[in-house]
């Protein structure tokens, strides 16, 4: 039933959660994209988070169904027993994903090449 996926963002104030019902294996590179696009702003984490989350959200502009927003992770997560599998942290710049039992973390303060797998 869908591949779905929550990814959290967490600032220093707060979290928001975007969550997708098609799309989650691609998430973490999805992800990983937006924190990149977003680079202009890591120091600014509201603007941040507007970039990650308008990033996050463009492929399903328009569309009633597929991907939205939560203020509590009450969706399911195939990849992590129902919690959000990835965790995009502003305040540490880091990109945590879960999968199952294993988890891998990527630090953004220094612009990666690419996502570490």
């Amino acid at each position: 039933m869908g591949d779905r996926r929550i990814a959290e963002i967490r600032t220093r104030d707060g979290s928001i959660y975007f969550y997708t019902h098609w799309g989650g294996y691609h998430l973490p590179n999805e992800a990983f994209n937006a924190i990149m696009a977003a680079k202009p702003r890591w120091d600014d984490e509201s603007y941040a988070t507007r970039i990650i989350v308008d990033q996050l959200l463009a492929p399903y502009r328009d569309q009633a169904l597929g991907a939205g927003l939560l203020l509590r992770p009450q969706a399911e997560d195939a990849y992590n027993y129902d919690k959000p599998s990835v965790i995009i942290n502003l305040a540490s710049r880091t990109l945590v994903v879960i999968d199952g039992d294993n988890s891998t973390t990527t630090q953004f303060g220094e612009q990666p090449e690419k996502l570490e797998e």
